[in-house]
């Protein structure tokens, strides 16, 4: 395959690639970043005094984290979807423009 539509296909895999990589990337550091807060919280919580408050800010941490991760990672199919849309039509473009 030669010509625009070449560099069209490749920049598409680029994107496609990219917008995988942020969304497994995303749900990847979700884990791991609440796994290590966790551990803090975990701390917090054997501490009496500290008890009721770390619980509340734990669930407040964890609510907004898991958000902005899901985020990242939505943002990351969705792009990868409207790139592989995207191939596809092209591919169907140029399947019509050769049959006539």
């Amino acid at each position: 395959m030669k010509g625009p539509d070449n560099n069209t296909q490749w920049w598409l895999g680029v994107t496609e690639l990219v917008a995988q990589g942020m969304h497994h990337g995303a749900v990847k550091l979700k884990r791991v970043h609440l796994s290590i807060a966790d551990e803090s919280f975990r701390v917090l919580d054997a501490i009496p005094a500290t008890r009721p408050g770390s619980r509340l800010v734990r669930v407040c941490h964890h609510g907004i984290a898991r958000v902005s991760y899901d985020s990242v990672s939505l943002a990351g199919r969705v792009i990868a979807e409207g790139a592989a849309s995207a191939g596809a039509r092209l591919a169907m473009r140029r399947q019509d423009m050769t049959e006539t």
